[in-house]
């Protein structure tokens, strides 16, 4: 009798806890990352506009990923879409979650970042009533489109400020990886610097991470002592890492994508800013109304999706002027930018 009994009170137990799982279980809000199982839900159930976003880092780096969730989230304000993300994707298992992505039935995938270019291809490839895009990419197909900003621009306009403002002839670049569309910034922040100053040099240290902080900081401290004195910092959450070097070493820096003036102002010179979440918003909105094309979508300096940001309090106003005409000549055609993806 008290082993039935026994028997018939965990029955009852197991039964509870299986009803609270259920009650507490349910699926992940919009905002969250995506599920990782499997699974072949199809568009159909919800006429829902559904758009993802794969990120390399996290939607606090401060500076690309951040920009880009910010983005997200207007394309979800203002198109009235689903939205759902993954942040610190590793490059194994981009082709994993974009799969999953399109089988639940989302209309355009979207991956942040050249690295990943051949993901975006293998997928688009599997899926073609899914839209994909690359952000930063030059990857196209029929159901495949790259979102750019006009590379150069930035570059050769950084290129002046730091020439105006190193004393020391040397410029260094702190970034985390060698990559077409940042060597193109890169070869034009050059060519811009020796029409300014034919001695400059420009160091390079990568430090294979856009989140790294410390690594940041290591870069940036031995560039530092082989004698360079401004920084074009291009690390995303890395960044602070640089900056933090500035400010113990009395050097300068240039920030990239976000606007890190009110961070150091008497170390930051200014930004390469990047409106990443406006390029996103922009991209989608044209997906959307049924505009979309297998090709390479470009917006720049003319739509204000990129430009130059706070000057900090080293900064004269006759090298805020020359960039702010060197802008105007780029737009007009009048400055050659070099390179192309």
């Amino acid at each position: 009798m008290i082993g039935r009994l026994k028997k018939a009170l965990v029955i009852g137990l197991v039964a509870i806890l299986a009803l609270g799982l259920v009650a507490c279980g349910g699926s992940k809000t919009a905002e969250q990352q995506s599920p990782t199982g499997g699974g072949q839900e199809q568009k159909g159930e919800s006429d829902q506009f559904k758009v993802a976003l794969l990120l390399p880092g996290s939607i606090n780096d401060g500076g690309w990923s951040q920009s880009a969730y910010e983005g997200l989230m207007e394309v979800k304000q203002n198109l009235g879409a689903e939205v759902a993300y993954t942040e610190n994707v590793k490059k194994n298992d981009q082709v994993q979650i974009m799969r999953e992505y399109a089988r639940k039935g989302y209309d355009v995938i979207l991956g942040h970042g050249f690295e990943f270019s051949d993901a975006l291809k293998q997928v688009a490839s599997e899926y073609p009533d899914v839209m994909f895009a690359g952000i930063g990419t030059n990857v196209t197909g029929p159901n495949l489109a790259s979102l750019q900003f006009k590379y150069g621009e930035l570059g050769y306009l950084v290129g002046i400020v730091a020439a105006r403002s190193t004393k020391t002839n040397k410029i260094g670049i702190v970034t985390a990886t060698k990559d077409p569309t940042g060597q193109m910034e890169y070869d034009n922040l050059e060519e811009a610097a020796r029409k300014v100053n034919p001695n400059i040099s420009v160091t390079y240290g990568y430090t294979g991470s856009w989140e790294d902080i410390n690594k940041a900081k290591e870069a940036a401290l031995a560039q530092i002592a082989n004698g360079v004195d401004v920084i074009v910092a291009n690390c995303d959450a890395g960044n602070l890492g640089v900056i933090q070097a500035a400010k113990e070493k009395n050097v300068m820096v240039i920030g990239w994508t976000g606007d890190y003036r009110d961070q150091a102002p008497d170390h930051v010179l200014t930004s390469a800013v990047q409106k990443v979440s406006l390029l996103i918003a922009t991209g989608v909105k044209e997906f959307k109304e049924g505009r979309f094309e297998g090709k390479v979508y470009q917006f720049g300096l003319k739509d204000q999706v990129q430009y130059i940001g706070k000057y900090g309090n080293k900064v004269p106003k006759e090298v805020q002027d020359e960039v702010a005409k060197a802008a105007e000549d780029i737009l007009a055609g009048k400055i050659q930018l070099k390179g192309s993806l």
